[in-house]
């Protein structure tokens, strides 16, 4: 079995080491992976961007399954490329990934769907959405760019000059590029979030355990929003009769809205939620797995990944497979990030990072590897320690620990990863 992973992140490490723990036949093959990647695969200096030469590169290779980790690629149509030269691949199409990758799609498709989610506007100018703002939704308000834009598009504005900041900063600024070329202008929800993971054909679920994310830089969930500063899996709020109701009024009713649009989705549909008075409500959806919650759920799966993903690649149906199996115990991923992150990123710093064992999985994100042999910084989130633990307090420990052995200038991560689960405990 051969198989093309496209991406060079966290996430793409943690799927390596997943896939590579669950089937030691498996022959990998990174496009253009990471120095972490590199002890798991052999890799392939093609970006993810030159879809073309990946096109050409699983062709050379005749690989049995690519999988499709960022959303630009999936947003550029890179599935429809490998299946139009029957390559199988594990991601949606590019018009079904608007489900990302348009928040405004999104929404529309919610709303007529009857998914539960916020009341929103979606805004061409920004005096439309001053106007709106102002009018209609006063603060607390969410100001979100429509576009992809790194997971860093979304504001929640406490006031309203935050919110009036906030669209001139994504429309006149352009502080995400074109990803601001229109905003959403979103109600305002109350609750605590969650992450959820769902394999599917375009038909049926398999669902996966629950994560929660941390986006804020700081401790206490203060500073600038990030990709994400760490996650943790089980979370005690996301019982078997949750993911029940989220599955029934959610994840099928959205994949059926996606299949009467005749842009089936299959892949990994990611709801982020918010758990409000009245019940779960969609945050988002992202078309791929997320960042940094993979590194943290992956390695607590007991069953197969690459069965259903295969599955899902050659156009079959998973309603009949059984349900995921997961070990027991937690998981708990703190990212450890550049100085300067999330504005100004420092990179080039020389890095010492712990061994992996048992307990403990270090994921490359930012990293190179010099022409000196030397490991060192590239990126903003630069790696991501998970702990796997008997209970969640051990995981957690773990974590933080594994964090702190991370060595390089200026590094920073948060030591509260998981605080409102310690909370509840």
């Amino acid at each position: 079995m051969k198989i093309l992973l496209v991406g060079n992140g966290g996430r793409e490490h943690a799927l390596a080491d997943a896939l590579s723990r669950e089937n030691t036949a498996v022959e990998l093959i990174a496009a253009p992976g990471n120095p972490g990647i590199a002890s798991l695969a052999r890799l392939a200096s093609v970006k993810t961007t030159e879809l073309p030469a990946l096109v050409a590169l699983a062709e050379a290779e005749a690989v049995d399954l690519v999988v499709v980790g960022p959303e630009a690629p999936l947003a550029d149509g890179l599935v429809d490329r490998l299946r139009q030269r029957g390559i199988p691949a594990f991601g949606p199409t590019a018009a079904a990934a608007e489900i990302e990758t348009s928040k405004h799609v999104a929404k529309t498709l919610m709303t007529r769907a009857g998914v539960p989610t916020a009341r929103a506007e979606t805004h061409r100018t920004a005096a439309d959405a001053h106007a709106a703002v102002r009018e209609r939704f006063g603060a607390p308000v969410v100001i979100k760019a429509s576009g992809l834009a790194a997971g860093k598009g979304v504001i929640v504005c406490h006031t309203l000059a935050e919110a009036h900041a906030a669209i001139d900063r994504i429309m006149d600024d352009r502080a995400f590029g074109d990803a601001g070329n229109e905003v959403l202008v979103e109600a305002f929800m109350q609750g605590e979030e969650l992450s959820l993971f769902a394999l599917t054909d375009g038909t049926d679920v398999l669902t996966m355990l629950p994560a929660q994310d941390h986006k804020r830089l700081l401790d206490g969930d203060d500073g600038p929003n990030t990709g994400g500063m760490g996650a943790y899996t089980p979370v005690s709020l996301g019982t078997a009769a949750l993911l029940d109701d989220v599955t029934e009024r959610i994840l099928l009713p959205t994949l059926h809205a996606l299949r009467k649009r005749d842009t089936p989705f299959t892949g990994l549909l990611y709801a982020g939620l918010m758990l409000t008075e009245s019940g779960p409500q969609v945050v988002e959806f992202n078309c791929r797995f997320g960042d940094p919650e993979t590194q943290a759920i992956l390695p607590m799966l007991d069953s197969s990944l690459l069965d259903p993903m295969l599955a899902i690649a050659r156009g079959a149906r998973i309603g009949s497979m059984s349900p995921l199996r997961w070990r027991s115990g937690a998981s708990v991923t703190t990212v450890v990030a550049a100085s300067g992150y999330p504005d100004t990123p420092r990179s080039g710093d020389v890095i010492s990072l712990p061994d992996d064992d048992a307990t403990r999985r270090v994921y490359h994100a930012g990293t190179t590897r010099a022409s000196d042999g030397t490991l060192r910084t590239s990126g903003g989130r630069v790696v991501a320690v998970t702990g796997l633990g008997a209970t969640f307090d051990e995981a957690r420990r773990i974590s933080r620990e594994g964090a702190a052995a991370v060595g390089f200038e200026g590094a920073q991560f948060r030591g509260d990863i998981g605080w409102r689960e310690a909370a509840r405990r």
